[in-house]
C-alpha cells in the first residue's frame, strides 16, 4: 500500500498560485535599515553622552548591536512580505506572526504614484502606492521595486482601466508606444523655484534648530529656553545699556530683519527640495489625467485622473500678484501622497499658463466681464468692534495693575481693524451657470473655482450675530474637500444665501 497522500487539485493551485508571488527587491532590507538608522541617531548620540558617559567602546558596541537588530527583523520582514499581480487584480501577502492576505482588484484602485527617495534613485529602485479610497490615504504599498517593474505595474493598472487587454491582443510592455504622453504643459527651472520660494515665507529651519536643540537640551545652560534668563543677562550688560536710544532701535531692526532673512532662506530651501524638477505632463493612456513630477531628493511621479478633480484653487499675494505669479492647486479625490491637502499643478507660473492647464479640466477662468458680488460689510465691523472692546479691556486693565506699557495693546486694534476690512473687500462670490467663484483673503488670497455639478452638500447657517442682522453663512460641501476648512460664503444676507442655495442644488 502507498503511503504517500494524494495531492488534490485545490492543493496544487495553491501551490502554483504560491509559487507566483514574487518578493520585493533584497536592497530594500539596505534600504529600510537606513531609514531606521537614520531615526535612531540622535537617541544614539543621547546615550553616549549620558548612558555611556562618553566612553567610545561601549557605545560602538551598543551601535553595533542595534544594526544587526535593525537588519535582522528588516530581512525577516522582507521574507515575509510577497507580492502577485494577477490579470484583474494585486495580492499582497504580509506579516510576522499575524498573517495578512489582502486583495485590491483593479477595478478599486483609483491611483497609483511612484515616489523615488535620494538612495532609491541611486539604486534604481522605487515605491508603488496604491490608492482607492475617496481621498484617503494609500490602501497599499510596494516599497522597493525595480524602478522598471514599479512603472509596468504602474502602466498595467492604468491599461485595465482603460479597457485595455493586453494579454488578448498578445501585446507586452515594450510593444506598447508611449506615444499617449505629450510635450509637458508647465515646467519650472531654478529660477521659477527660487521665485516661489521668495513669496514661501517659512520658519522651519529655526523648527529643527530647536527640536535639535531640545534633544540635546544637556549640553546646553540650564536657563537656555527661559526667555526672561536673557532679558536679564541683557539688562546687566552695560555695553547695551551704553548705547544710544537710536543704536537700539537699529538693532532690534537687524534682529528684525535677520529673522525675516531666516524665514525667506527657509521657504527658498524648502520649495527647492520640494519642486525641483517639476514637470506637468498630460496623459492619455488609462485614464487621462496629470502626471506631475517634482523632487530633489525624494523624486514623487503621481497621476490625478481629471475625472475626480472636483475644483481648481488659484492662490496668490499682492505682492505676488503685481508681478503676475500665481500658484494653481485642484482638490481632487485622489490623495496627494506629499502631505498637501490639495494637489499642486503649477507652484508659479503666469495667468496664461494657468489657463492652459485649466483648460484641460474644462473647467474656466474668470473673464474680464464677470462681475463679483461683495458680502455685507458686517463681516469686518461687527469684528472690529468685539475685538476692540476687548482690547481696551485687557490694555486698561493690565495698564492699571500691572505696567502703564500695557496701554500701548489698544494701539493693535488698529493694524488688525485694517487686515480685517481688506478681508472684507476681498471676500467676493458670484455664480454662473456652471461654476461657482468665491474670493476670500487679501494677503493670502484665494479664489475658489468649482463646478456646479461638483457639488455635493449646500448648508446655511446662521449665528447669534446673525440672527439681528438677517445674515447667514454658505457652506459648500466639495467631494474631496477639507473637513477643516470648508469653502463659505460668509455674511450675506439670508434672502440671498437661500436664492444662491436654490440655484446650486
Amino acid at each position: 500500500m502507498n503511503d504517500t497522500p494524494l495531492t488534490t487539485a485545490t492543493e496544487e493551485s495553491a501551490a502554483d498560485d504560491s509559487a507566483s508571488f514574487r518578493r520585493l527587491h533584497p536592497l530594500s532590507i539596505i534600504l529600510k535599515s537606513v531609514a531606521a538608522i537614520g531615526q535612531n541617531l540622535i537617541a544614539m548620540g543621547v546615550l553616549y553622552f549620558s548612558v555611556f558617559d562618553q566612553n567610545i567602546v561601549y557605545a560602538g558596541l551598543a551601535a553595533l548591536a542595534l544594526l544587526a537588530f535593525i537588519i535582522g527583523i528588516n530581512a525577516l520582514i522582507w521574507s515575509r512580505f510577497t507580492y502577485h499581480v494577477g490579470p484583474k487584480e494585486i495580492r499582497i501577502k504580509s506579516g510576522l506572526l499575524s498573517r495578512n492576505n489582502r486583495s485590491i482588484p483593479f477595478d478599486r484602485i483609483q491611483d497609483v504614484s511612484l515616489e523615488q527617495k535620494l538612495v532609491s534613485r541611486i539604486l534604481g529602485l522605487a515605491t508603488v502606492k496604491l490608492e482607492t479610497g475617496a481621498g484617503g490615504s494609500e490602501d497599499g504599498k510596494l516599497d522597493a521595486l525595480a524602478l522598471a517593474d514599479a512603472e509596468t505595474l504602474r502602466d498595467t493598472v492604468r491599461d485595465y482601466k482603460s479597457g485595455v487587454a493586453r494579454s488578448a491582443a498578445g501585446q507586452t510592455e515594450s510593444d506598447i508606444p508611449e506615444t499617449a504622453e505629450r510635450t509637458p504643459i508647465f515646467v519650472m527651472d531654478n529660477r521659477r523655484i527660487f521665485i516661489a520660494g521668495l513669496f514661501n515665507f517659512s520658519f522651519v529651519l529655526l523648527a529643527i534648530l530647536a527640536a535639535i536643540a531640545q534633544n540635546l537640551d544637556f549640553l546646553l545652560p540650564d536657563e537656555f529656553f527661559n526667555p526672561w534668563y536673557w532679558v536679564e543677562q541683557l539688562s546687566e550688560q552695560d555695553v547695551v545699556n551704553g548705547l544710544s536710544f537710536s543704536a537700539q532701535v537699529a538693532g532690534a531692526i537687524g534682529a528684525l530683519v535677520s529673522l525675516i532673512a531666516v524665514g525667506s532662506g527657509s521657504g527658498i530651501i524648502r520649495t527647492f527640495i520640494r519642486e525641483y524638477g517639476f514637470c506637468l505632463d498630460r496623459v492619455d493612456r488609462g485614464q487621462p489625467g496629470f502626471r506631475r513630477r517634482r523632487g530633489l531628493f525624494t523624486l514623487t511621479d503621481m497621476i490625478m485622473p481629471i475625472h475626480r478633480v472636483q475644483a481648481a484653487i488659484l492662490r496668490t499675494g499682492p505682492i505676488r500678484q503685481r508681478f503676475g505669479w500665481y500658484h494653481l492647486k485642484f482638490q481632487s479625490l485622489a490623495s496627494d501622497g506629499s502631505g498637501e491637502s490639495d494637489h499642486s499643478a503649477a507652484p508659479c507660473a503666469q495667468m496664461a499658463e494657468v489657463d492652459m492647464i485649466l483648460a484641460e479640466t474644462k473647467i474656466a477662468n474668470v473673464s474680464p466681464d464677470l462681475i463679483f458680488k461683495r458680502v455685507d460689510p458686517a463681516l469686518w465691523w461687527r469684528d472690529a468692534v468685539i475685538l476692540a472692546v476687548i482690547l481696551a479691556v485687557v490694555s486698561f486693565g493690565l495698564g492699571a495693575t500691572i505696567h502703564s506699557g500695557f496701554y500701548a495693546l489698544i494701539l493693535l486694534t488698529l493694524p488688525i481693524i485694517a487686515v480685517m476690512f481688506l478681508n472684507w473687500r476681498h471676500h467676493q462670490y458670484t455664480l454662473t451657470p456652471t461654476q461657482l467663484f468665491v474670493r476670500a483673503g487679501w494677503w493670502r488670497r484665494k479664489l475658489t473655482i468649482v463646478p456646479v455639478r461638483k457639488i455635493q452638500t449646500v448648508d446655511i447657517s446662521q449665528s447669534p450675530l446673525d440672527h439681528p442682522l438677517e445674515l447667514a453663512t454658505i457652506t459648500v460641501g466639495i467631494a474631496g474637500g477639507s473637513p477643516i476648512a470648508p469653502l463659505r460664503i460668509n455674511a450675506i444676507p439670508i434672502t440671498s444665501a437661500t436664492a444662491l442655495r436654490a440655484k446650486l442644488v
